[in-house]
């Protein structure tokens, strides 16, 4: 593929939407999408998981979904102020 050939349907589900937030906490950075008010994609890279405290002290080791409380209020705040916009 390359740069003047659309997207396929895999790549925009992938990468389609999806804006760079960091952590304010611990400046973790992800891939954030808000496809709803209710509904929120989190793309975590290795580097990003190895610097969240949350995700790393253990506490989240048996958790189905690990998260981060302090990512998801990031998140919150980056939709209040228009950073991250609702799709």
């Amino acid at each position: 593929m390359n740069r003047t050939d659309p997207p396929t349907e895999r790549q925009e589900y992938l990468i389609g939407g999806y804006v760079e937030l960091s952590c304010a906490r611990c400046a973790a950075q992800v891939r954030v999408r808000k496809s709803s008010p209710q509904q929120t994609s989190v793309q975590w890279s290795t580097k990003a998981t190895r610097r969240c405290p949350a995700l790393t002290s253990g506490e989240q080791r048996h958790a189905p979904v690990p998260t981060c409380p302090d990512l998801r209020t990031s998140i919150q705040h980056a939709v209040r102020t228009g950073s991250l916009g609702v799709a």
